[in-house]
């Protein structure tokens, strides 16, 4: 349970603690049968922004995603027969659902994990944040302000590696942003990482997965379904590093590396 005392924070927490990760990862991570690109009209993000984004409100209900889903559904059954009619003739309508069921899952997850390091950073930093729908299009999960200064955040799994570098240069030419900075999480145990850091073979693989250890352990925590959110240790150190590059007139990229690199000595260990 979140420890800042924010009702929407709390409220996301509980509507992420009630998904049944164990029952999707069964009946849905296996299906990959909607991999093409998505048309604009069939883009997930607006209806999971609409859904699920509600920084403004205090207390916001959420749905669940077989809610969620049957209204999206519903609500794209014009574009969904184009879609059908091009990439699916001939197979059942059953088929497709399930596929786009599994595609938006997926989709909809990376998301709510971002959406919770944004929650948590209202609910604990001084600087101000704002997400879209249109912004995350355009490979920015968040924009804090400092000052006269924009700044970038994206929240991508720790398999994120050199195509985040092409994704904030585009975000810097699109939104006018002085500074990306990519931040990590891991659904990977610390113990796992501590394993994996003892058998790597050269230095800069001992410290890469050292790095995600302290990840793991010190910036997130797992609610009791298995989905793993943010400690609000996290987004403070990360509003401080963002501070002190404003302050430094530093632009261009903050790696996951080094955010990780520069949060590290601050960071109380339990």
């Amino acid at each position: 349970m979140a420890t800042v005392n924010n009702p929407t924070l709390m409220r996301f927490e509980d509507f992420l603690a009630s998904i049944p990760l164990d029952y999707y990862r069964d009946e849905l991570l296996p299906v990959k049968t909607v991999e093409q690109d998505l048309p604009p009209a069939l883009n997930p993000l607006p209806p999971i922004y609409e859904s699920y984004w509600m920084p403004q409100q205090d207390a916001p209900g959420f749905p669940s995603y077989e809610e969620f889903f049957e209204r999206w559904w519903k609500s794209h059954l014009e574009p969904l027969d184009d879609f059908i009619g091009k990439y699916f003739w001939g197979c059942s309508r059953d088929f497709v659902r399930l596929g786009f069921k599994a595609r938006l899952y997926r989709t909809l997850i990376s998301v709510l994990t971002q959406f919770h390091f944004a929650y948590t950073w209202i609910a604990c930093c001084r600087l101000p944040l704002e997400a879209s729908a249109d912004a995350d299009m355009n490979g920015i999960d968040a924009l804090v302000r400092h000052d006269d200064s924009a700044v970038a955040l994206q929240v991508k799994k720790e398999t994120y590696r050199s195509e985040a570098r092409g994704v904030g240069r585009f975000a810097q030419r699109k939104m006018r942003v002085v500074l990306v900075v990519e931040v990590p999480y891991t659904i990977t145990p610390p113990e796992e990482w501590q394993r994996r850091a003892q058998r790597a073979k050269t230095v800069h693989t001992r410290e890469q997965y050292s790095a995600f250890a302290f990840l793991a352990s010190q910036l997130q925590r797992r609610l009791p379904n298995g989905f793993v959110v943010f400690r609000e240790e996290y987004p403070r150190a990360v509003e401080r590093v963002i501070a002190e590059a404003i302050q430094d007139e530093r632009q261009g990229l903050i790696s996951w590396g080094e955010l990780l690199q520069q949060i590290r000595p601050w960071a109380p260990t339990s």
